[in-house]
């Protein structure tokens, strides 16, 4: 047993006290002893160190929001991540999660979404939440997720031997910097309010009453929060630095306290300012010589649940429409006849509405005529104007691939298209093409059938130029007769905008008789 502990049990045995079970310290020798896990204590924090009083600042806060605010602390969860400060949550009695290095807002993140009752805060470092933490903290600021985090800044790596940090002023010297820091550090307010948190706030731990009242309101914030706590590190960055009173091991005792005072002559209270203008400024040694603390930022606006749940009512009211559309359907006979597996590639540039067509296909083929249908798409690296091309598999029984292997029937509507896949036709196979835009060369192929129409003409003289593919549709419908008709007609109907229904389906039946009148001769 340490020296420490025989002292605590010689005090407690003076008092006539009976030591508990380790399960259960409630001593009542201290107003804070109830949520401390004493059974873990004492600490393994240095000397000097300021992550004890951030402790009693936020046990503080949540007593006297159980008391005056009705808080239930069983539905409070501390979570941390790895770092001096994430033992924060292994000597709190209350539902807590030490979780891996910089996870420690993911995880919060996790918890929140699952139980919103939930008050989530995450304690932690500046090195575990600014550092590899770093792009969970600015994302779970910008989704204003109603959590809380509160992180203890101390200027560097702590507990793995005083490295440089996300923090580390500039100039100051670390285990890893011995000439001065050559980075410029976050400055962390600014950071979280541009990411989008909608309260923060920074102190020292010398203002620990300050820190309380600060502490308070962030965590009944219902939006992000984050308040940064600046600690001093008496072991590490202390003694590289002139706050710390440099190396000499008889002034370990009282590097932090020197930290502190240091803190004192420096702190400067600035409520309300932009966070731009929170500075930690140091002079050319790296000697911090203003910090600037308060409460910089409290705004209302919706957080993340508020918003998912307003985006919730907005998706409700689009889906009844869009079941009171599905219920309205109408129901057609399924195909007569069987349908053996039949492949359609479609071909043209993009604008044409190539990949539409092929969806409008595969609805007819699987809604209205009870078949089995696959439609994929594929786009050149080009913009609107390049190729486009989209292929549909069409069946009577299960399709077990669903890309094209010997394509028998093709529409297109481009000369590239065309010169692309016309040689994938198989031997028999039918292609259709706008016979305005797809010029067959002399050598084109004599054991396939070709039909062609003015497609994109036939679309301009009905007043809409992009009804082109309509066109082609009611072509295809009608040479081919894969699908019936009327489930062609229902597909276009629900495909396209609705103030364009009629002209698509007035292109469709041109485009259709078209086709009848070839087949005919």
């Amino acid at each position: 047993m340490s020296a420490e502990a025989m002292e605590r049990s010689e005090r407690l045995r003076i008092m006539n006290y009976d030591t508990p079970a380790e399960s259960d310290w409630e001593t009542g020798l201290h107003p804070m002893d109830d949520l401390l896990r004493g059974e873990r204590l004492p600490h393994i924090w240095c000397q000097g160190c300021g992550l004890g009083t951030a402790l009693t600042s936020f046990i503080s806060s949540l007593k006297w929001l159980e008391k005056n605010q009705g808080w239930d602390l069983d539905k409070v969860a501390v979570v941390s991540g790895i770092g001096c400060t994430g033992r924060i949550a292994g000597y709190l009695r209350l539902d807590s999660f030490h979780t891996t290095h910089g996870r420690a807002i993911p995880f919060a993140t996790g918890l929140k979404i699952a139980n919103p009752e939930l008050k989530v805060i995450v304690i932690s470092g500046d090195g575990d939440i600014a550092g590899i933490g770093g792009n969970h903290l600015i994302h779970a600021a910008r989704r204003n997720l109603g959590i809380t985090v509160i992180c203890v800044n101390n200027f560097n790596y702590g507990m793995t031997g005083g490295q440089v940090g996300p923090t580390t002023p500039h100039e100051a010297r670390a285990v890893t910097a011995q000439y001065g820091n050559y980075e410029f550090p976050f400055n962390l307010p600014y950071l979280a309010a541009a990411s989008g948190a909608s309260f923060v706030a920074r102190w020292t731990v010398l203002h620990a009453r300050q820190l309380d009242w600060t502490l308070r309101k962030a965590l009944i914030h219902s939006g992000f929060s984050f308040v940064e706590i600046i600690a001093p590190c008496s072991t590490a960055y202390a003694r590289w630095n002139p706050e710390g009173k440099g190396l000499d091991p008889e002034n370990l005792r009282r590097r932090g306290l020197e930290v502190m005072k240091h803190y004192q002559k420096v702190g400067k209270t600035e409520q309300g300012i932009h966070p731009k203008d929170a500075h930690v400024k140091v002079n050319s040694s790296g000697e911090v010589i203003e910090i600037v603390e308060g409460e910089f930022l409290d705004e209302t606006r919706p957080d993340f649940k508020e918003a998912i749940d307003q985006r919730a009512t907005t998706a409700e009211k689009f889906w009844l429409s869009e079941k009171n559309a599905l219920d309205k359907r109408k129901k057609l006979p399924p195909k007569k006849g069987k349908v053996p597996r039949t492949e359609i590639q479609l071909g043209g540039f993009g604008g044409q509405g190539i990949m539409s067509a092929a969806k409008i296909i595969g609805m007819a083929a699987s809604i209205y005529n009870n078949l089995e249908a696959c439609f994929t798409q594929s786009y050149g690296p080009e913009a609107r104007g390049g190729a486009a091309g989209s292929q549909v598999v069409i069946s009577s029984t299960p399709i077990h691939h669903p890309h094209l292997t010997q394509p028998t029937s093709m529409i297109m509507m481009s000369q590239g298209a065309y010169e692309k896949y016309v040689a994938d036709l198989s031997p028999g196979g039918v292609l259709l093409i706008d016979d305005e835009l797809v010029d067959l060369p002399a050598e084109h192929r004599e054991d396939i059938k070709t039909f062609g129409i003015p497609a994109t003409k036939i679309a301009q003289d009905a007043g809409n130029n992009r009804a082109a593919n309509t066109a082609m549709l009611g072509f295809w419908t009608a040479v081919e007769g894969i699908v019936d008709k009327e489930a062609m007609q229902e597909s276009i109907a629900e495909s396209v905008p609705p103030k364009t229904v009629s002209i698509n389906l007035d292109v469709f039946e041109s485009g259709y008789k078209r086709g009848l009148d070839l087949v005919k001769k």
